[in-house]
């Protein structure tokens, strides 16, 4: 904001030495008017010298000319250094200090030196996610061969949920079966609960729905009533099925191959069996691969920022205005390797990967960019919500204080000062040269 006569550029810091200086130099001329007022209404001669010095003061200053002054003044006068808890009561600095905590804090080079090489990391890890999900791919294997899932696998055989039927067999049937799909648990647990397999196909666009208790070999299905059997069963069958090359489907994705739509149902399965077995897109190429560069971006920002709070505030925790630094430092690094993501499955699109283009979409990266940006909106209108009142929402708070009868009568009284009439009973001339001086100030 700029004061009246001032030109646009001639801004106002925010909370700076100039501004609480002219804060205190305000609060002087207050007090001193304040006296003025006082001794008007009690009928006593005021201060002649506060007088002259409110009387004389200059209107029409830009604030930079208002901030000369006042230093001036206060070198002259000897005020000493302006002190913030001086001119505020213990309510307005407690404010004061709840909009200091809520401010936005502007990035520094360090902020960007950070965001760069973690938002590298992220970027580094989309464009050559099928080398990172191979090495993934290793470790699980080796993860298949340990006796812990040798045995979890035996123990989990002969499940309802691993129906391979007509409709539901071939390599993609996990994406044909609600019970390979983590999203759908509870639909899994009563399969395994009751021993019946439940399936959906289409035919002629009826919906058939398909209830199976016994293999292909005619063995009926294992079955666990009791609910942490088979809520162990399942997790066991899971964990054996999550270290396979097929891996698991995406939450929820095996909801897509139900649709009435038959190219839906059509690029659900082809997008999970991929063009060779493994690299579809899965629970593990979908969503733990990409989530590792998505933690290591996280780890990056997230350590710079604590380890900046704690070298200026002596604990790692993190105030309002470093929080949302922090959020918006996240948002950039992940927008960063977001658009890699993007970019690079509309090329494999064009290239001729069709459907298959969508394993490189970094799902954890995309849905964490926007939980983010409504984060960073949330702290934009917080902020706004607890920022200083607009110069309107202040003049209509100390406009309220107009309505008290002793504004009346100092409204009264700069009315007779102004216009020179004769003062009404119970009031003096030296009340009315007072006003005078006010209303001049």
């Amino acid at each position: 904001m700029s004061t009246a006569g001032g030109d646009s550029g001639d801004r106002i810091s925010p909370i700076d030495d100039d501004y609480i200086g002219n804060l205190d130099a305000l609060t002087r001329d207050l007090d001193d008017i304040e006296m003025i007022a006082a001794s008007a209404l009690s009928d006593k001669p005021a201060d002649h010298a506060a007088r002259e010095r409110i009387a004389s003061t200059p209107t029409d200053l830009t604030y930079s000319e208002l901030t000369a002054r006042n230093q001036d003044r206060r070198a002259v006068e000897g005020w000493g250094e302006p002190e913030i808890a001086d001119i505020l009561d213990p309510i307005a600095l407690e404010q004061l200090d709840g909009w200091r905590a809520a401010q936005r804090i502007p990035w520094e080079r360090s902020d960007l030196v950070v965001v760069g090489i973690s938002g590298l990391i992220g970027a580094l890890g989309n464009l050559y996610d099928n080398h990172v999900d191979t090495a993934v791919l290793n470790g699980l294997s080796l993860l298949k061969k340990s006796d812990l899932l040798r045995r979890w696998e035996k123990e989990s055989a002969r499940l309802p949920i691993d129906y391979t039927g007509p409709r539901f067999g071939g390599p993609a049937h996990r994406v044909r079966s609600a019970g390979h799909d983590i999203g759908r648990f509870f639909t899994a647990l009563n399969q395994i609960r009751t021993g019946i397999f439940e399936g959906t196909w289409w035919d002629d666009g009826q919906r058939m729905v398909a209830h199976v208790t016994a293999t292909r070999s005619g063995l009926p299905f294992a079955q666990a009533p009791e609910p942490h059997l088979a809520v162990a069963l399942l997790l066991k069958h899971w964990a054996a099925d999550f270290v396979t090359p097929m891996n698991l489907p995406l939450p929820g994705w095996t909801i897509l191959c139900e649709m009435p739509n038959p190219d839906l149902r059509n690029f659900a399965i082809d997008a999970y069996a991929g063009t060779n077995s493994g690299d579809g897109l899965n629970l593990r190429s979908g969503m733990l691969t990409p989530g590792l560069g998505m933690l290591a971006t996280e780890v990056v920002v997230r350590t710079h920022t604590h380890l900046r709070a704690y070298r200026s505030t002596g604990t790692s925790r993190l105030a309002t205005s470093a929080a949302a630094n922090h959020t918006e430092m996240l948002l950039a690094a992940h927008a960063a390797a977001g658009a890699i993501s993007l970019s690079k499955t509309a090329a494999a699109t064009i290239a001729g990967e069709t459907v298959f283009a969508a394993r490189h979409l970094n799902i954890p990266v995309l849905m964490r960019i926007g939980m983010l940006a409504l984060k960073v909106r949330s702290d934009a209108a917080a902020r706004a919500e607890t920022g200083a009142p607009s110069w309107e929402q202040l003049l209509a708070a100390e406009a309220a204080t107009w309505t008290l009868p002793e504004a009346v009568t100092i409204a009264d009284l700069l009315t007779d000062s102004r216009t020179g009439s004769i003062p009404r009973a119970g009031k003096s001339v030296g009340a009315d040269a007072a006003f005078g001086a006010i209303h001049l100030w």
